[in-house]
């Protein structure tokens, strides 16, 4: 593992567990067990990190999502409900990252707007797929898909982080079935065969 990415890992712990105004550049080299004079060499400032973190994490969840959405073994239904399978699980694999993404505001505008601006690029991705599933009458006409990706995303991030703050497992059979048949009704799916767990 490189410096970099063991940096950006410690920071993503101390963010996770002390917020972002509690973290200071100290925290994170303790956190990354680093000497500070490595961290400041790949990153001038807690924001410039915060940012890097959160990009990285995106792309992690835009890459397995768009996996699951080009799986050209599954029908395209199926495919719709592994995209929900695969936000749970990326979750449910990612606590530090699901924690920094899914809190609340923090009440520091400059931290809101650099999660909100590394977002827009989930959301994008998932309102082109929503709307191609709109053309394709596989998803209910009436339906605004922006509307819908900010629920599927709520939906799966809040129910993981209730079960994370509640020390339940996440990736479960029962929460699987009742996020898909949620999923299910509102989109106004029918679809009989599931998918297997990873």
């Amino acid at each position: 593992m490189s410096k970099k990415d063991l940096i950006s890992q410690g920071a993503l712990r101390a963010f996770a567990q002390y917020g972002y105004s509690e973290t200071t550049m100290d925290t994170i080299a303790d956190v990354a067990q680093v000497a500070k004079g490595t961290l400041y060499y790949h990153f001038k400032t807690k924001e410039e990190l915060f940012y890097y973190v959160n990009q990285k994490g995106v792309e992690l969840l835009i890459d397995s999502i768009t996996t699951a959405m080009r799986d050209e073994q599954r029908s395209v239904t199926e495919r719709m409900l592994l995209v929900l399978d695969e936000h749970l699980l990326f979750f449910s694999e990612n606590r530090d990252l699901c924690l920094l993404l899914l809190r609340a505001t923090s009440g520091d505008q400059e931290r809101d707007v650099i999660v909100g601006t590394i977002l827009a690029d989930y959301f994008a991705t998932m309102e082109k797929y929503l709307a191609n599933l709109q053309e394709q009458k596989i998803i209910n006409q009436g339906l605004n898909v922006s509307t819908l990706a900010s629920a599927l995303f709520g939906m799966v991030g809040f129910t993981v982080l209730r079960k994370m703050f509640r020390d339940e497992p996440v990736y479960t059979e029962e929460t699987r079935n009742t996020l898909i048949a949620l999923c299910k009704g509102a989109l106004g799916v029918s679809v009989q065969s599931g998918i297997a767990m990873k």
